[in-house]
């Protein structure tokens, strides 16, 4: 992946989104207006009906986009990335969905039961939520992990006891995984691509690994779950993987990779005198947090990866799988107890 500085890997140019979203700091600094619309359902405007609008197609895009029945709070922070076609695959899923963007650490207004009523699924792609950069005296900054706060933990913990589906992929993996180890067991894995990692399930694990511009053969190992519909066998990919904690014991595997996660796979890191213990190939699973149902989707990094028709039927079949009622009935049926 990358570390703060020199890590990102894919395309990016800089471009502020054309679409209106949640999350500039006007929006965290008001939190009624934010409050407001996660008690409503959330109903596009007329003029953000076409799938892919936008500058050059009838006037700047209206958050929330698309026109469908499942109602999506689509949340993202991390590095820059390329957010035009980022956000044209989510419009593709316009007749499906309906989405609203919002972005760390505003997105975490809406970790609480009553404020996420007014959506059926959460996606998201985040990394680092809890970090802080703050700069020293001597003019340089360094990184800071927070603690989540007691209503952020209240809320969470009480929105996953009453059943809430939610999708997180790439690198929203690395959210909170040094402060906040509930929150590791809810993805069912940790990955950060500059500290080490301690005390995951009490272990410590050096800093994980990332690669890339990898071409992977990805193998459907669950041909009968509703999320790898479309797919056949598996697809071709080229992505971004890891090497990090992954917890084989807890989840349900969907997808594996043919590449093999082995630390001299990962050159840019040996050649620095990194070295890893093997880790898993998997790179979809799901599960259950408490009542909620869980996806776990490694793939995503950049535009290669969501033009992939492959990566949209199976983002699309999370984003439906995880708001479904049989979601959501076969995670009450198979509670996970995470939180004490």
């Amino acid at each position: 992946m990358k570390n703060e500085a020199n890590k990102n890997t894919g395309k990016t140019d800089g471009r502020v989104s054309r679409r209106n979203m949640i999350g500039t700091a006007a929006a965290a600094a008001s939190a009624l207006p934010l409050i407001a619309q996660a008690q409503a359902p959330a109903q596009p405007p007329a003029a953000a009906a076409a799938p892919g609008g936008g500058r050059g197609r009838g006037g700047p895009r209206i958050t929330p986009g698309g026109t469908g029945p499942i109602r999506v709070l689509l949340i993202t922070k991390f590095h820059p990335f390329n957010r035009e076609p980022f956000f044209q695959m989510f419009d593709s899923f316009g007749s499906d969905i309906t989405w609203t963007h919002v972005e760390q650490p505003a997105a975490q207004v809406f970790f609480d039961p009553d404020k996420a009523k007014g959506y059926d699924t959460f996606v998201l792609y985040d990394a680092f939520a809890g970090r802080v950069r703050r700069k020293k005296d001597d003019g340089t900054f360094e990184n800071v992990e927070t603690e989540p706060s007691p209503e952020l933990r209240r809320g969470f913990k009480a929105m996953l006891q009453q059943g809430k589906g939610m999708v997180f992929f790439h690198h929203a993996l690395a959210s909170w995984v040094h402060t906040w180890p509930e929150y590791v067991e809810v993805m069912g894995g940790a990955a950060d691509w500059g500290s080490p990692l301690k005390g995951i399930r009490g272990k410590d694990y050096p800093y994980s690994g990332f690669r890339g511009s990898t071409q992977e053969h990805i193998t459907v190992v669950d041909k009968n779950h509703p999320i790898t519909q479309g797919l056949g066998d598996g697809f071709d990919i080229i992505d971004e993987t890891y090497l990090c904690p992954m917890f084989e014991d807890s989840v349900h595997p969907l997808l594996r990779t043919d590449f093999k996660p082995v630390d001299s796979n990962f050159e840019a890191q040996t050649a620095r005198g990194w070295h890893h213990e093997p880790g898993s190939n998997m790179t979809g699973w799901v599960k259950t947090a408490e009542k909620s149902p869980i996806v776990y989707i490694q793939h995503g990094h950049d535009e290669r990866a969501w033009e992939n028709p492959a990566f949209r039927t199976l983002m699309l079949n999370s984003i439906k799988w995880a708001a479904s009622k049989e979601a959501l009935d076969w995670a009450a049926k198979n509670p996970k107890k995470i939180f004490s």
